[in-house]
């Protein structure tokens, strides 16, 4: 019996000490991030020229889910990314092939634009240090994305023959026309050959705050035009915010 009793207490303490060293269980953090960067397009159209920078951006609000007391967690929540394709091809529609597909601009222009902008479910698997002054990150995940908005937009020089009839300048010409020119602003919306569902593949890795952001989508962006394959690939910076 005294034997018994000595083995339960020895026992009892190594239990004890063992957890006194278990490390404690990860608080949930990193919930909202908002991430600037530009998108390098792949595979573009012949001729196509892009400007460098593609500017765009993601908000996203996350659930962390620690998994147990390691440091890996689990996060999923929702999210908005709005890309800018800047380039000197317009996205029309050509009545002949009964598509939107994208043809050159052949004068001066101010802006010239196609905006992508989705709603998104991201998901990552989370690693990162306990020390939460001086956090070292690593996430890795995928994001399901559908397009909510799709438009143009042309500022730059048109001429107007008759109501509501409009059509791109061309300078060569210009001495030759009687109709009305001047600079104006146009907008295009529900745009086609844009695919609604995207899939990719995101990365994070960062220091404190501030993180290096990788996304490639897996998915085709057009559709049955002749940007079919151009794809993003998107670089910037994500801040957490908290």
């Amino acid at each position: 019996m005294k034997t018994l009793l000595i083995t339960l207490l020895l026992l009892t303490m190594t239990s004890k000490a063992m957890n006194a060293f278990e490390p404690p269980r990860m608080h949930p953090t990193d919930r909202f991030i908002v991430t600037l960067f530009t998108d390098i397009w792949q595979d573009t159209p012949d001729q196509m020229e892009l400007k460098t920078i593609q500017r765009g951006i993601s908000i996203n609000a996350l659930q962390d889910m620690p998994l147990w007391r390691t440091n890996f967690s689990i996060a999923a929540g929702l999210g908005f990314t709005s890309h800018n394709l800047y380039s000197d091809h317009f996205y029309l529609f050509n009545t002949y092939e009964n598509r939107f597909d994208f043809y050159p601009i052949p004068y001066s222009y101010e802006k010239n634009k196609i905006s992508l902008n989705y709603m998104e479910v991201p998901v990552q698997l989370r690693y990162r240090t306990r020390d939460l002054n001086r956090t070292f990150r690593i996430y890795a995940g995928m994001k399901a994305g559908y397009l909510v908005n799709a438009h143009t937009k042309y500022v730059g020089k048109m001429t107007f023959s008759g109501p509501g009839g409009i059509q791109f300048l061309n300078d060569d010409e210009a001495g030759e026309t009687t109709t009305m020119e001047r600079t104006t602003k146009i907008k295009t919306h529900k745009l086609r050959n844009i695919n609604n569902l995207r899939v990719g593949l995101s990365a994070m890795v960062g220091y404190r705050s501030v993180n290096l952001y990788i996304y490639y989508p897996i998915t085709n962006i057009f559709d049955d035009n002749h940007a079919e394959d151009m794809r993003p690939i998107t670089l910037g910076f994500s801040f957490i915010l908290f």
